[in-house]
């Protein structure tokens, strides 16, 4: 017995003798097989380290604008991360690297890592490039600002962003290449220490390919307004927010830009009233059904037709009756290059960046311009011996003013006023039409054409309109709260209801009175079964129309609010089937809201699903999901 256990242990230690001396020579041969894989990765880590570096010089070279020195720096930041993603490459075709899916995952992250550091650092290149030869032309100019260039070199720069195009579109690419590395990197593995900072950069590249999308359609709009690569000619409307319109508010003045290689060759306002009084007697035109009974006029004129809340319909018919009119009286047609809607909210912002501007001893501001100015024109101009005809014509001197100020700003502050403007367009308070459908597009693409969303597929819309017919400038004291329900109930029932409650802070005087308003909601082509209530009896008018162009039912109405009032209406209707089924398939609600340009007022949306609800208030144009 003893001799059979002693053989045992005898087999049983030459076999863990061997064991240990085939895992020993293995492991040589597997540090033997990857002493090259080190070398190699090695080679790839340090490269990397010293790309990183480039980079961070010519970061530092490009706010000193020094140009030379940050296009080289990027180079050697580029050719760095190609050596590096070589080695790497050659790291992976090692034999036991690519057997171990472990090894072989680290090796992919850091490759992916590498790829995008090569990628940004090739696309600094291309836009050292541009911004160089940019600030080229600026460094010749006296303040380094647009007004100070000579024609030449404003030709050259609306040229070069004209241009710009292609090398924008590929530094998009390279963006969008790059958050596709980015994505592939594994939240676990060798970059787990840094993957925050990875998450923050793919969140960087994000924005700024988002900034990319605004900023390309932007590159062919700017030269274009300023006259490139041909002159243009553009109907400017002033819309008085006070007294809400349709599109924005009313035309009470209009003006003429002409541009051409980055010169304002004129501009000038005029009252809207000196293209419509010429043409009593002498135009007709039938305006809409609530225009001429609630302003009891039969002829449809200028000052009016901004009647549809859809920016280019609006632009068309503007045109059209500007153009009707001016040839009734005997004059020329002009042929516009597009329409640019302004409100008093666009220049009172864009005061907050220039500064206060002094006219005739009185200080317009972000703060007190709308009123100071529709009191100079309704009521001062009398006391200042001015002729009613005469009395819009500092709205000229206050337009010259700004436009000096704000073209020499310091290219150091484009960026505020390129942040103005981009809250602007969001809140509708400037829209552009072009006549050109190409240049149309690119207004669509800003979200600056101010076009109503006609094609809403399985989605819910709403947009609730207001028309001031003769109240004055009362939309200044009018608090208007907006709250839309939808509920779908436990028996798959689907019901809308919207509430206006508009309450009327103002007074009899020279600038308000009672308020009337032909509102109108754009809600689903289709929908039906419409009830109203909270209507005076005098009031309501109630109208619903199918409109096929823009692809909406229409339900509209008269109502007054008095001074010191307040009135609430409550509106129901059946939305179209196909909604209720998007709902019932997954669960969720889609609504398209869109806002009227110019309107002030605050909205709710409430929806109930199955007793589950939930609430959004929109500011702006949203595109709004609710997934249960």
């Amino acid at each position: 017995m003893k001799k059979t256990t002693l053989n045992f242990f005898n087999i049983t230690s030459k076999i863990v003798k061997y064991a240990l001396i085939l895992i020993i020579a293995l492991f040589f041969l597997l540090a033997l097989s990857l002493v090259n894989t080190y070398n190699n990765f090695k080679s790839a880590v340090s490269n990397a380290l010293n790309g990183r570096d480039d980079i961070s010089a010519s970061v530092i070279a490009v706010k000193n604008r020094n140009w030379s020195v940050a296009l080289s720096q990027a180079q050697m930041a580029e050719d760095k991360f190609t050596e590096a993603i070589a080695s790497l490459d050659e790291t992976r075709n090692n034999k036991t690297v690519s057997s171990i899916a472990v090894i072989q995952n680290q090796v992919d992250d850091l490759e992916y890592l590498c790829k995008t550091a090569e990628i940004l650092s090739r696309s600094l290149v291309d836009g050292i490039s541009l911004i160089s030869e940019m600030d080229g032309i600026y460094s010749g100019s006296k303040g380094g600002n647009f007004a100070n260039l000579n024609t030449t070199d404003k030709n050259h720069l609306l040229k070069l962003v004209y241009e710009s195009g292609p090398e924008l579109n590929g530094l998009k690419a390279n963006l969008d290449l790059a958050q596709l590395n980015i994505d592939k990197i594994h939240k676990i593995g060798i970059l787990f220490p840094v993957y925050k900072k990875i998450s923050d950069i793919n969140l960087e590249l994000n924005q700024a390919s988002e900034i990319l999308d605004q900023l390309i359609p932007l590159t062919k709009i700017l030269p274009i307004l300023g006259g490139y690569p041909e002159q243009n000619k553009f109907l400017i409307i002033l819309q008085n927010n006070d007294e809400l319109r349709p599109a924005g508010g009313f035309i009470g003045a209009y003006g003429i830009l002409i541009s051409q290689n980055g010169e304002i060759v004129s501009i000038k306002t005029d009252d809207s009233y000196h293209v419509d009084m010429p043409a009593v007697g002498k135009w007709n035109y039938p305006a809409p059904e609530p225009v001429s009974k609630y302003l009891k006029v039969t002829n449809w004129y200028f000052r009016d037709s901004n009647w549809s809340p859809d920016w280019p319909q609006s632009s068309e018919k503007m045109i059209e009756i500007f153009n009707g009119e001016n040839m009734a009286i005997g004059q020329a047609k002009d042929d516009f290059s597009g329409v640019i809607g302004i409100t008093p909210d666009l220049i009172a912002n864009l005061l907050r960046i220039t500064g206060p501007i002094t006219l005739n001893g009185e200080t317009y501001n972000e703060n007190n311009l709308q009123t100071l100015l529709q009191y100079n024109v309704e009521v001062a101009y009398k006391d200042e011996d001015i002729s009613s005809w005469n009395r819009k014509n500092i709205i000229n001197d206050l337009i010259a003013e700004l436009k000096t100020r704000l073209f020499n700003l310091p290219t150091n502050r484009w960026n505020e006023v390129l942040n103005s403007v981009e809250n602007d367009i969001a809140a509708k308070n400037i829209q552009l039409y072009f006549t050109n459908n190409g240049q149309e597009d690119l207004a669509r693409d800003l979200n600056i054409s101010g076009e109503l969303v006609k094609e809403t597929g399985n989605s819910d819309y709403l947009m609730v309109v207001d028309a001031n017919l003769a109240s004055f400038k009362s939309d200044a004291v009018v608090q208007k709260n907006i709250n839309y329900t939808v509920k779908y109930d436990n028996n798959n029932e689907l019901t809308s209801s919207l509430n206006l409650n508009y309450k009327h802070s103002g007074d009899f005087n020279w600038r308000t009175t009672s308020y009337h308003s032909y509102t109108r909601i754009y809600v689903p082509y289709g929908s039906e079964s419409v009830s109203l209530s909270g209507i005076d009896e005098k009031d309501s008018d109630l109208s619903i129309v199918n409109n096929d162009k823009l692809n909406k039912t229409v339900i509209g109405f008269y109502w007054t609010i008095e001074p010191g009032t307040n009135k609430e209406i409550n509106l129901k209707y059946k939305l179209p089937e196909n909604i209720k089924k998007a709902i019932t398939a997954d669960n969720s609600y889609n609504l398209i809201w869109q806002k009227q340009a110019g309107s002030r007022a605050k909205t709710q949306i409430i929806v109930n699903y199955k007793n589950k609800i939930k609430q959004i208030n929109p500011v702006n144009d949203q595109n709004i999901r609710i997934g249960f």
